[in-house]
């Protein structure tokens, strides 16, 4: 990305560090979806002809607060190429892994509300287990609804379904980057979004001038309202039998 858009993002993709379209292998099983879950809709977000990125960042916020859900995002920028994957049943309970690809890093945390472990490749005390839980916004860097307001606010063509249909996708596509941005070439990003304002694909591409190199991010939701979590296999051998209500473990090893 280019300019001060860059420098946020850029800021938020180094503040987090899973592979893309799955921490592991999931557990990914039917569950009841919340009553009233489809009441945000789309409109106004997407006019006819027009596209207010704000309201739609907001509008897929509010798709995905109580919602389960598997993220994927593949973030390639000038210095390297991060994975993320993020696999959620609650605010509470998820599992989150990124990597930076060839660079010998990669975290991984679960959460189950209760409970918090780490295993951060990176730092000195590489194993935590903690009662310290954490809310999985706060492991959204970068936030993909911040990336629908950067990337989507520009001239954005909008494609309907054919017929008259209030439970079909509607797809988003741009080539002209930003007027926040700096010059940036090839610009192009397109976006899948539900009825209920869930942005469920977002694919941005372009050369950034300003660093001479290829910028491209993809973000992936997949099994919303049907994902559940388990306890990962790295959990189960590390803390061995030890459960996420029993007696309180160590906090580094």
């Amino acid at each position: 990305m280019a300019g001060r858009v860059a420098v946020v993002l850029l800021l938020l993709v180094f503040a987090g560090c899973g592979a893309f379209g799955g921490a592991e292998r999931q557990t990914v099983t039917p569950v009841p979806v919340p009553e009233g879950a489809q009441d945000d809709r789309v409109e106004p977000a997407v006019a006819e002809g027009a596209v207010d990125a704000r309201r739609l960042a907001a509008a897929h916020r509010r798709a995905t607060r109580n919602r389960s859900y598997v993220l994927g995002m593949r973030l390639s920028l000038e210095w390297g190429t991060q994975l993320v994957s993020l696999v959620v049943e609650d605010r509470y309970r998820y599992q989150y892994r990124t990597e930076i690809v060839d660079q010998q890093y990669t975290k991984r945390v679960y959460a189950t509300g209760d409970r918090r472990y780490i295993h951060d490749e990176r730092a000195e005390g590489a194993w935590t287990a903690t009662r310290q839980p954490t809310p999985v916004s706060e492991r959204l860097d970068p936030d993909p609804a911040r990336l629908v307001e950067a990337y989507l606010a520009t001239n954005v063509s909008v494609e309907r379904p054919r017929d008259d249909c209030d439970s079909c996708r509607v797809t988003l596509t741009a080539t002209d980057p930003p007027a926040a941005f700096e010059p940036a070439d090839n610009y192009s990003v397109r976006a899948t979004v539900r009825p209920d304002g869930l942005v469920q694909s977002l694919t941005v591409s372009y050369w950034d001038r300003s660093r001479n190199a290829p910028v491209r991010y993809e973000v992936r939701y997949s099994a919303v309202g049907t994902t559940t979590v388990s306890r990962p296999a790295w959990v189960r051998q590390r803390w061995g039998n030890a459960t996420d209500s029993g007696p309180a473990l160590s906090d580094s090893h």
